[in-house]
């Protein structure tokens, strides 16, 4: 597997958990596709620390790639990004990883649906159909704890504003003074009411449960389990 150096650009706390990390990476040789994931590591002590983290930008970024990581008291890199990380440290990184990828070939309507910080593999493919113009029509779901931990929440809504093709729903299972969105978690009822076409691919990523019921219900829906794609991340 090879690897590449990269350096931190930009380190902003985007939610009450989760810090967005902004790298450049040199090498024209380093790729990957919407969806994937890459190791980080960084020397820390005597020690090299590595964690996998879903790129949550589109390959179209010419600007680098991001990624948004949560805060953990018991990992290592989260840690230390969260505490210690400055702009102009250098890391590693691996290529792109993983089958969790879209590609216009394989169909042309989409819903994407994530939990949490579970979204960030998902927003890569959102942002791909977006930048790259594609016309598949895609629509995502995104389920989150608060209002507050929704991830570039502006962003979304102005792209399903300003594209036909796209959508964004957000739901929340423990709203806030405000909030007048839909509340709850995804369930059988949400995913009835989407009337996605026969030939629609669902991309699952969150904590390992929440993914397991999402795939239970839409196969009792009859998706066949051919056109569903899952990660989950622990």
């Amino acid at each position: 597997m090879q690897h590449f150096d990269a350096r931190i650009v930009s380190l902003t706390p985007a939610t009450p958990s989760i810090h967005v990390l902004r790298l450049a990476i040199d090498d024209p040789a380093f790729r990957f596709l919407p969806g994937q994931w890459i190791d980080f590591s960084v020397v820390l002590g005597d020690a090299i620390h590595t964690a996998g983290y879903s790129i949550t930008t589109s390959p179209l970024d010419h600007h680098g790639i991001e990624l948004a990581i949560r805060a953990s008291t018991r990992h290592p890199v989260a840690r230390w990004i969260h505490h210690d990380a400055r702009p102009g440290d250098r890391v590693r990184v691996s290529q792109g990883q993983g089958p969790f990828v879209y590609l216009p070939e394989m169909g042309e309507n989409l819903v994407l649906i994530g939990g949490g910080v579970g979204v960030t593999p998902l927003l890569s493919i959102f942002r791909h159909v977006r930048d790259a113009h594609l016309p598949t029509r895609t629509h995502l779901l995104y389920s989150v704890s608060e209002p507050s931990e929704i991830l570039f929440r502006d962003e979304l809504e102005a792209a399903a504003s300003a594209c036909d093709n796209l959508r964004v729903s957000f739901t929340v299972s423990q709203p806030t003074p405000g909030w007048s969105g839909a509340t709850g978690r995804i369930d059988a009822n949400t995913l009835r009411t989407l009337d996605a076409p026969g030939d629609t691919l669902y991309y699952l990523c969150g904590p390992p449960g929440m993914v397991e019921d999402m795939s239970g219900l839409l196969h009792e829906m009859g998706v066949p389990m051919s056109r569903i794609i899952f990660e989950k991340w622990w």
